[in-house]
């Protein structure tokens, strides 16, 4: 079951939480995109190519979606690759769109899982 959120919010206020909520996890950024590749609203610590991310999301989740018919698993919740560098972590918020976050190199695994439910509790308070 994925995390419905309201797509206004994002509209109207994401650059404002994707700030808050990268600098409050230590992260190093944070996109949210449709399932068309088009960015919402985006945050990094350094330059990065939103664009270039959405489009990039949007096939992950693309592919993501494919296995899991293809496995007959369930619906897509959250994904987690790990690089020698960092994280990537892409989740769900329904509504077609998804969240990725960028993690620094020492960036634990639990932290991360507690970066995203805090972005979805961000989001429904906001």
């Amino acid at each position: 079951m994925s995390t419905v959120i309201d797509v206004s919010k994002i509209s109207l206020s994401g650059e404002t939480l994707l700030k808050n909520f990268v600098e409050k996890m230590n992260l190093e950024g944070a996109i949210i995109a449709t399932s068309e590749g088009l960015e919402m609203a985006n945050y990094f610590t350094k330059e990065r190519d939103a664009d270039l991310l959405a489009s990039d999301t949007a096939s992950l989740l693309s592919v993501t979606m494919g296995v899991l018919e293809d496995a007959e698993k369930d619906s897509f919740k959250e994904m987690i690759i790990s690089s020698s560098d960092g994280f990537i972590a892409v989740k769900d918020l329904g509504e077609e769109i998804a969240l990725a976050v960028l993690t620094p190199s020492d960036y634990k695994m639990g932290a991360l899982i507690v970066a995203l439910k805090q972005f979805i509790k961000d989001i429904q308070e906001f």
